[in-house]
């Protein structure tokens, strides 16, 4: 059988910067450069390398004689180094020694990041470098990517939330509300909650003598007025509550697992008197109020929007006919 001769030093090492060189009792004939740079004293012995695979208690000699024999790859560790896993074949030279040509596979970027390694410490022919290159051209255009799509996800967020809002109170506007209203009304499993959790209260509110603001005191003061009702509204209700102007001076709120008529009751008395302090006092007497129609729905209810809210809208009415500045809950 032809067996491999050993070149010159310097040829093997730039034909193979990661090989190794061991005679046949062990001793370190030739290291590579690259390979020097990642473990400076395997020049000294085989002492320095470990089996990465199979039986680790095994003569690291013998480990590579029988790879040599088999034609299997190698696999080893450099002490110290867990991080790294060298990867190579072993061949029978002249004399019984033996040459390892080492790679560092899928560890290729640990081993540069560790060694400080560029493309001067790889044969011409390796492609490597190129292939790492081209990952971390990969990896860039994904990050670009991510942060592209990351910041449309963003912009699509705020398209939708500004089409959902009312320009004017910054509350939700009548789209936002039909949203909402129509996930609240999802039966207890599709949502995967108790019917006690899906009950809420509806409450519709109209402003009384509003339409005297803006006759009287003109649309800049009207538009005022119904900015400080969203601040009222928005210090009211809770994270999970729903509130939006539907149109000119009528608002409505979704009060989430809000059941109890004096619970109710206590929440309309805020309201009313929080918008009644808001009447501008050039009114002079007449002053502004607010009615409000509250319709309490639980599961089994009526689950159609549009009656849903004519119910409100009646019972909203009712306050009306009333005298005004109050509340009817149904």
């Amino acid at each position: 059988m032809n067996m491999p001769v050993m070149m010159p030093a310097p040829s093997l090492g730039a034909l193979l910067p990661m090989h190794l060189v061991v005679s046949r009792d062990g001793a370190v004939l030739s290291v590579g450069p690259t390979l020097a740079k990642i473990a400076p004293q395997l020049a000294q012995g085989l002492d320095l390398l470990l089996p990465a695979r199979g039986d680790k208690t095994r003569p690291l000699l013998a480990i590579c004689s029988d790879a040599v024999a088999s034609g299997e790859r190698l696999f080893l560790r450099i002490a110290g180094i867990d991080d790294l896993v060298l990867r190579g074949h072993a061949v029978e030279l002249a004399g019984g020694a033996m040459l390892l040509n080492l790679g560092f596979g899928a560890d290729l970027k640990a081993a540069i990041r560790r060694a400080g390694l560029t493309d001067d410490d790889f044969a011409p022919s390796e492609l490597a470098m190129e292939f790492l290159f081209l990952q971390e051209a990969n990896l860039g255009v994904l990050r670009e990517l991510a942060r592209f799509n990351s910041q449309l996800a963003r912009s699509r967020e705020a398209a939708i939330q500004q089409a959902q809002t009312d320009p004017l109170t910054g509350l939700g506007n009548r789209r936002g509300l039909e949203l909402a209203l129509q996930a609240a009304l999802k039966r207890p499993h599709e949502v995967g909650m108790s019917p006690e959790e899906c009950a809420f209260a509806l409450v519709h509110l109209d402003l009384d003598h509003f339409k005297q603001v803006n006759d009287r005191l003109g649309h800049k003061a009207g538009d005022e007025l119904l900015r400080h009702v969203g601040v009222v509204l928005r210090g009211i209700v809770r994270k999970v509550d729903i509130a939006a102007r539907i149109g000119g001076d009528e608002f409505v709120l979704i009060l989430r697992r809000m059941t109890n008529h004096g619970d109710i009751g206590r929440i309309a008395d805020r309201l009313i008197g929080s918008i009644r302090a808001l009447s501008p006092p050039e009114l002079g007497e007449l002053r502004v109020s607010a009615s409000l129609g509250v319709v309490i729905w639980r599961p089994g209810d009526t689950e159609d929007m549009v009656d849903l809210l004519h119910q409100t809208d009646e019972a909203l009415y009712a306050s009306k006919r009333e005298g005004r500045g109050r509340a009817t809950i149904r």
